[in-house]
């Protein structure tokens, strides 16, 4: 490939990850199993792809800024919003498109075939999809740039660095709980505690020990998620749960850990505290959906909005991607939210929800998610975002809903 026999494309592709490798001191490129592409203008895109006539690996396409997605006017957007960043992203998509890659358009591929098993190696997109990757199903990959992970998905190669080396796996923080029942805790409140061991962890590998067997993946999915924005953490490992934590003993390989973190219910309610900061209780938007809604979710959302209506005043928006839409269509779900007031939207991060371009002013917002809250108090993801800092209510599904019906906020 660096020979240029398969095109000046490849050969630049592959000459990016090979100077990317040694600037870690990485021993050899690697087979990458999966691909998931941030559809930002990346720098050199058209040189990247010369006489490449499809990527070298199953690739999807991240979700886009709602700006670039086809909900501009459902949302209360500002039409003339679409900058030349928003432009040049939807050019970038349809290159991607060419190449073969998959328009899942979302933080969760996961859930529309792009699935990884133990010991595949990703270079993916979007903080939440990597950890989980990394912890629920025991794949390798790095928090790698834009360009990184389209250079991956072009060679079907990445430099065998960071947590693709099983050395660089175990555990270095341990988590455990006290006098708590973590059996009944919500997804809001497992949010507030990944978000409060991101913060302490920083960069660290983390084992968190004590969560039931049965929990499931939506709560895992809340989490995780909010790690890699209070911190960095990429891997996080469940003992007894995720593939390479039959016992938490595994996990750290033989090795003290660096920290030792106890959880009890103090620490869960000033995690939960910093997620939550508002001036008045009156709701003007709840959001749902960081990550994307699984059809789970969305089935839940269905049955606690069945045959009742949300407030004037007050909207209620769920992100999701598109395979997940279609299957709650099929299943009479979307149409029972749609009915009550709700608004469904796929292709769309809420995390870079540019609510500094709406028509109509908004200030305040109510959302179950950690990441999605911690975005919302420090103005949104990046330029496109607008950086309005918003009033922000945490808590879960149920509150989340319960807000959107009676456009009020009550803590519980």
């Amino acid at each position: 490939m660096l020979g240029g026999e398969f095109g000046p494309g490849v050969q630049k592709a592959l000459s990016f990850l090979v100077e990317y490798g040694e600037a870690f001191d990485a021993q050899r490129l690697v087979r990458v199993d999966s691909a998931h592409i941030l559809p930002d203008p990346v720098y050199m895109l058209q040189e990247l792809i010369e006489g490449v006539d499809a990527v070298g690996t199953l690739s999807t396409i991240h979700s886009l800024s709602p700006l670039a997605a086809r909900w501009v006017k459902e949302l209360g957007l500002r039409e003339d919003s679409a900058g030349p960043v928003i432009q040049d992203t939807v050019k970038a998509v349809e290159l991607y498109k060419g190449l073969g890659c998959f328009m899942t358009l979302s933080c969760a591929p996961y859930v529309m075939g792009n699935l990884m098993k133990k010991d595949n190696v990703f270079s993916w997109a979007g903080s939440s999809g990597i950890i989980i990757n990394n912890s629920l199903f025991g794949a390798r990959g790095n928090r790698d740039s834009g360009i990184a992970m389209t250079c991956s998905a072009i060679t079907g190669r990445t430099p065998e660095i960071g947590r693709i080396r099983k050395e660089e796996r175990y555990a270095e923080v341990v988590v455990r709980f006290q006098k708590m029942d973590t059996a009944g805790l919500s997804e809001a409140e497992l949010g507030a505690i990944g978000y409060h061991i991101g913060e302490l962890a920083e960069t660290r590998n983390v084992v968190v020990d004590g969560l039931p067997p049965s929990i499931p993946f939506e709560k895992l999915k809340y989490l995780l998620s909010p790690m890699p924005v209070s911190g960095a953490v990429s891997l996080c490992h469940l003992a007894g749960i995720t593939p390479e934590a039959p016992t938490l003993e595994a996990t750290l390989g033989n090795r003290k850990p660096e920290m030792e973190l106890t959880l009890s219910p103090f620490e869960l309610r000033d995690a939960a505290s910093k997620l939550c900061h508002y001036t008045s209780p009156e709701v003007e938007v709840v959001v749902l959906g960081c990550p994307h809604l699984t059809m789970r979710e969305v089935r839940e959302i269905s049955m606690l909005l069945d045959g009742k209506r949300v407030a004037d005043g007050v909207r209620l928006v769920l992100a999701t991607n598109e395979g997940v839409l279609q299957l709650c269509r099929r299943m009479g779900y979307a149409d029972t939210i749609e009915k009550a007031g709700g608004l469904i939207i796929t292709d769309s991060c809420i995390a870079v929800f540019p609510f500094a371009h709406m028509k109509e002013p908004v200030s305040r917002v109510a959302t179950n998610s950690a990441r999605c809250a911690h975005y919302l108090l420090r103005g949104g993801v990046g330029e496109v975002a607008g950086g309005k800092v918003m009033d922000t209510y945490y808590g879960s599904t149920g509150q989340c809903i319960d807000a959107a019906l009676t456009g009020t906020w009550e803590e519980r």
